[in-house]
């Protein structure tokens, strides 16, 4: 995972692996709740989620106003 500070990076894979380490890695989340785990800004987060779902390697859903969740796509 990247050091948080203003010039840390934090990659798709940082994003991916907050699925990965939950008992349930299709479990929706929020931005804010990735950003928490990762240590970063809420809109780098929300960047890095874009990423993830514009490559397929996540979705997401937009909930209420102004919310959306995020989820790996369910395993077969």
């Amino acid at each position: 995972m990247a050091t948080p500070g203003p010039n840390a990076e934090y990659t798709t894979e940082d994003v991916l692996a907050v699925f990965d380490q939950r008992s349930d890695p299709c479990e929706p989340m929020t931005s804010s709740e990735i950003a928490e785990s990762i240590n970063c800004s809420r809109p780098t987060a929300l960047n890095r989620l874009e990423e993830l779902a514009e490559e397929g390697k996540i979705e997401t859903k937009k909930v209420g106003a102004r919310g959306r969740v995020w989820w790996l796509p369910g395993h077969k």
